[in-house]
């Protein structure tokens, strides 16, 4: 059996789950602030192409070609 006092253990035990609580506390306010973050550049993001003008089929297939220099 171990040498350990029940005591000890009883205090890792009780460390380690205050210990995990506050990391899931801490990581959950960070989520919450990404995801805050994302929704605002998603809202730009829609926001940019609801004000910028229709383009044609001709100008796209413009804007998506790649030239290279020499």
């Amino acid at each position: 059996m171990s040498s350990i006092p029940p005591s000890d253990i009883a205090y890792r035990v009780l460390r380690l789950e205050q210990q995990l609580e506050s990391y899931q506390r801490l990581h959950a306010e960070e989520l919450d602030q990404i995801r805050r973050a994302l929704e605002e550049l998603k809202e730009l993001v829609l926001t940019l192409n609801v004000n910028k003008p229709p383009v044609s089929p001709g100008e796209a297939e413009e804007s998506n070609t790649y030239t290279m220099k020499s």
